[in-house]
């Protein structure tokens, strides 16, 4: 089995080797994948959750999973997916942790 891979609760969660070098540099082993809820005037818009280096302030609000010595704390109010990619995008400071293969059907 992939090291970078976990299973728990029936969902697997893949961190990429760049997101791994992101969180190497960054010197962190945790992350947090929380829910985003962006209201403009009156309508929310469906965004993709975010990424965030780190520990989640309130953790017992998070499902909690553990691959290649980093911990993953997965928002308990978001929707179960069987799979979720952990990758980077952008360059240099303004590179950040994004779930890759998140998809909103409106």
């Amino acid at each position: 089995m992939d090291p970078n891979l976990i299973t728990s609760k029936n969902m697997i969660i893949n961190i990429t080797q760049n997101a791994l070098k992101f969180l190497q540099k960054a010197k962190k082993n945790n992350l947090y994948i929380k829910r985003l809820v962006v209201t403009q005037c009156c309508i929310p818009l469906s965004t993709p959750p975010t990424v965030r280096k780190g520990s989640p302030r309130k953790p017992e609000n998070y499902y909690q999973f553990s691959t290649d010595g980093i911990t993953v704390f997965y928002d308990r109010d978001l929707i179960h997916k069987s799979q979720l990619t952990i990758d980077t995008e952008g360059f240099g400071f303004s590179e950040r942790l994004m779930i890759s293969d998140w998809i909103i059907k409106y």
